[in-house]
């Protein structure tokens, strides 16, 4: 299953720790976006290192202008649609760092039952976002199955 994820960041940077920084290395996902929201702390500096050190396929997108979250939300699908399409794309904010270890159960549950989409959830509405899905709304349809 060909997934993406996108996690945005806002002045994160002193609240990411040694196992945040493990986790973000880690996720098994074709692509990860991390999306720097117009900050100005060393935020930025900390996702180049980790997409440095990263095994996986990293992009960042460095927002100059913070016009919210759903702005950055989209200029991280724009990016990544741009490169490939993908099966589904899950987001979160960086002060829900906590919930990647779930999150990579998860994809790794979406892997050994054979590619399933049936568990992904759906929208109709045809939009840019319309395969872009909340870290909740993952969670709240895994634990429905």
């Amino acid at each position: 299953m060909n997934s993406a994820i996108i996690i945005i960041f806002s002045n994160y940077e002193k609240e990411i720790n040694d196992l945040d920084k493990e986790n973000l290395l880690t996720l098994n996902t074709s692509k990860v976006c991390f999306v720097n929201n117009a900050r100005k702390d060393n935020t930025l500096n900390l996702l180049k290192e980790i997409k440095l050190e990263s095994k996986n396929n990293i992009s960042i997108v460095d927002i100059k202008y913070d016009r919210g979250v759903k702005s950055a939300l989209k200029s991280g699908v724009r990016f990544l649609l741009s490169e490939s399409e993908f099966d589904f794309i899950v987001y979160l904010q960086s002060n829900m760092l906590e919930y990647l270890e779930v999150l990579k159960e998860c994809l790794m549950n979406f892997e050994e039952i054979n590619q399933d989409d049936s568990i992904v959830p759906k929208r109709f509405k045809r939009n840019v976002l319309k395969n872009v899905f909340s870290i909740d709304e993952l969670f709240k349809n895994e634990s429905s199955n």
